[in-house]
């Protein structure tokens, strides 16, 4: 059965390794500019992550937070504020102090920008990323005409019911399995003709 592979939004597309466009961002003497027309027409920035550059959506980007190191000026941009105060031998309270510019510094990182977060009386508003779009999974179907014995494979089962004036739930019912024929139509089994054959001893 072939089955038709879902539409991809364009985050998945520059960030899914081996595709052209994320080797337009990664694998080419021309990756930095690509970036930058790139974050230009669509918005968000892109972080490294060991050898490769992934790309932040605009989206994301509003939902997360970011911090920077003291002694360093580093900026770290995350999503999850628990994980990454777990990960920091932190506490997501003083976080958010830090970004509601309760608290100028803890443990040494301060906010990069100060926003409402949390308890505040505007809290941070959670942006949706638009959702994929959906696709209908087709499969190929090989049926056999029990008048002329003729065996043909069927890729588009509701433009086939259509062109030949057939009833399109019966004829789907037919190639999952759940009537046995219609229309003189059955579904093909190649090992059919071997049914009634002996057992090898």
């Amino acid at each position: 059965m072939a089955w038709d592979k879902a539409d991809k939004t364009i985050e998945d597309l520059v960030n899914q390794r081996g595709t052209k466009l994320w080797t337009q961002m990664n694998d080419n003497s021309k990756a930095t500019k690509n970036r930058d027309l790139f974050v230009s027409q669509y918005g968000g920035f892109f972080k490294q992550e060991g050898r490769y550059w992934v790309w932040v959506s605009a989206v994301t980007l509003h939902n997360g937070y970011w911090l920077k190191r003291v002694d360093t000026g580093e900026k770290t941009f995350f999503t999850n504020m628990a994980e990454f105060a777990k990960a920091q031998g932190m506490t997501s309270n003083k976080i958010c102090e830090l970004l509601n510019g309760k608290r100028k510094t803890y443990k040494g990182w301060t906010a990069v920008e100060l926003r409402p977060v949390k308890d505040s009386v505007a809290p941070n508003i959670k942006l949706k990323a638009p959702k994929k779009k959906q696709t209908r999974s087709t499969k190929t179907v090989t049926f056999v005409d029990l008048q002329t014995n003729a065996i043909f494979t069927i890729n588009n089962l509701s433009e086939f019911a259509k062109n030949n004036s057939l009833d399109y739930s019966k004829i789907k019912k037919l190639a999952n399995g759940k009537c046995k024929t219609y229309k003189n139509l059955k579904l093909y089994n190649p090992l059919e003709q071997y049914k009634e054959s002996p057992e090898p001893k």
